[in-house]
């Protein structure tokens, strides 16, 4: 298995809609805290039971400023001399199967899919991506001021604890809270479609009310999610 697989790799991915939306809002962000390092985590996988996970949802200010919904990813606003913030996502690359990663790895590619490569997710949230697997390392050797969204990825606070406060990283969750607090256009278009899709889904039961019985509950539920699915 570690020989004749095709180069995959794809340079014609057009970025997310989201995509301007995001460099704004980090433009915003790195404006508010000139000169300092800025560290915001997606979080990790939640073990369910075993070997199984909990479906993934990243924390809602990597999200926002990113746009990326993967897990163990961490958007880094690394401080530039001559002002402003060069903002790097680190992301999980493409499994390597040279040394076996590809199915040896409980979430290799074999069983989870595809996952994109770094010059891919470059293209997808039109900021540089790096790989996210040496940075804990990196940043316990990072000096300067530093602040840390917390409550989401022990390994980077861990790899931070000696270089960070309480007080500074809840100034920094805050201003984010602030920051989502007001929606710009795009949010508003989605909140819009969300309202819109979800009241297509009830109009979907209300016409199979009278197919539910037997099993009225699953039949409703799988109406509904059907909606859920598809848009």
């Amino acid at each position: 298995m570690n020989e004749g697989w095709d180069d995959t790799e794809r340079d014609d991915l057009k970025p997310i809609a989201q995509a301007a939306h995001t460099a704004r809002r980090r433009a915003e962000l790195s404006a508010r805290f000139p000169g300092e390092r800025l560290v915001i985590p997606a979080g990790r996988l939640k073990v369910r039971a075993n070997d199984t996970y909990y479906r993934f949802r990243p924390s809602s200010d990597y999200a926002y400023l990113t746009g990326d919904q993967t897990e163990n990813g961490v958007l880094v606003l690394e401080p530039r001399e001559d002002g402003g913030h060069t903002a790097t996502a680190y992301v999980l690359p493409r499994s390597d199967r040279e040394n076996g990663e590809f199915w040896l790895s409980a979430r290799g590619e074999l069983w989870d899919g595809r996952r994109h490569s770094l010059g891919e997710n470059a293209q997808l949230l039109g900021l540089p991506c790096a790989d996210v697997r040496p940075l804990p390392d990196a940043l316990r050797e990072t000096t300067g001021a530093v602040r840390v969204l917390r409550g989401h990825d022990t390994v980077i606070e861990d790899a931070l604890t000696d270089k960070v406060t309480a007080e500074r990283d809840e100034e920094l969750r805050v201003f984010l809270s602030e920051m989502r607090r007001i929606k710009d256009d795009f949010e508003i278009a989605d909140l819009r479609f969300a309202c819109e899709a979800t009241a297509r889904g009830f109009e979907d039961v209300v016409r199979v009310l009278d197919k539910a019985q037997a099993t009225s509950e699953r039949y409703i539920e799988g109406t509904f999610f059907l909606r859920a699915r598809v848009e």
